[in-house]
């Protein structure tokens, strides 16, 4: 009887376990040309959708503010624009977990006319593969098997289910869906503030990166570099710089994290990205931890402030 079921259970699986290993092995052989630009760019061939609001700012000079959650919440572009005099017209891309990769092909996507400057927020850990749950799944195919096995298992269940999906998708053609022209310009030209009570107090930084377990994504590094030659190709000024942290934040990163933040620069160097970053990583603060509504996020009164000092940065 037991010989049976196993037998049984054999044969059943068989078939499962070789689709299985048919699509692992042509994610293992493919994999460079699955995420080179072409294909990635169908894949994010309507990222731009959203943004082309940026068209009906009317304006002579615009300044494009890049980045995560930590630039959407931590700059008001009304703010910036009167203390410019509406000498500029600043507008946030910004959004939260937002990565180089994405970044990128919005930026391609959208009207550039009349943007004069870029400033990109810089969060280490949006440069890891740790944070892929937090991405377009299609970057699950940038997971070795045992990775993959290990991410589903700790993150997303359905990690695989999508992983197959993205690879056979890969191979189909879907015509892009154009924007629509005339959408109306968001409140605060996309900036957003926090009004929640201060949370996430003394949590380890360390455990955003999860660099032993799934490394830094060599995607990120590469789009960031990207994102600096389309700027150029386009007569852009950019520049880098960090978004301010709570104090608890900065003392655990100095504390736990500084071969963590070398290996980052690390990366930064072998991409070829040479741009300064703005500020030392654990120097820029607003003020007290008062004016956050977590240890990366600003809240609305800390927004107010920090975008005073940042006008003033950007205007040395």
């Amino acid at each position: 009887m037991i010989k049976k079921f196993i037998y049984a259970l054999l044969r059943f699986s068989i078939v499962p376990l070789a689709v299985l290993l048919f699509l692992e092995t042509g994610i293992a052989v493919r994999k460079k040309e699955l995420l080179t630009e072409y294909r990635l760019e169908k894949v994010f061939r309507n990222s731009g959708n959203a943004n082309q609001w940026v068209a009906q700012v009317n304006h002579p000079r615009k300044v494009l503010l890049l980045g995560s959650s930590s630039v959407k919440y931590g700059l008001s572009c009304s703010l910036l624009n009167k203390l410019s005099n509406d000498s500029l017209a600043f507008i946030n891309l910004a959004a939260d977990a937002r990565d180089p990769v994405e970044t990128y092909f919005i930026l391609k996507q959208i009207d550039l006319t009349h943007v004069k400057t870029v400033f990109m927020g810089i969060d280490p850990w949006i440069f890891t593969k740790n944070y892929y749950r937090n991405r377009n799944p299609y970057l699950y195919l940038d997971l070795g098997i045992l990775s993959a096995a290990r991410y589903s298992l700790e993150h997303d269940p359905k990690l695989f289910p999508n992983r197959y999906k993205c690879l056979i998708g890969s191979q189909l053609s879907s015509p892009a869906v154009a924007g629509k022209t005339n959408q109306p310009i968001p409140a605060d030209f996309g900036s957003a503030s926090l009004t929640k009570k201060p949370v996430n107090f003394n949590d380890p930084v360390f455990k955003k990166f999860e660099l032993g377990k799934y490394g830094w994504s060599g995607l990120q590094f590469e789009y960031l570099q990207k994102i600096v030659r389309l700027c150029e190709s386009r007569h852009i000024t950019f520049t880098a710089f960090y978004p301010p942290k709570r104090s608890d934040f900065i003392a655990d990163y100095n504390t736990y994290c500084k071969e963590i933040h070398t290996s980052f620069l690390e990366k930064l160097k072998e991409a070829g990205f040479t741009s300064p970053i703005t500020c030392s990583f654990s120097s820029m603060q607003p003020g007290g931890d008062s004016l956050f509504a977590d240890a990366y996020h600003l809240n609305r009164k800390g927004q107010e402030i920090y975008t005073k000092i940042f006008f003033r940065l950007i205007n040395d």
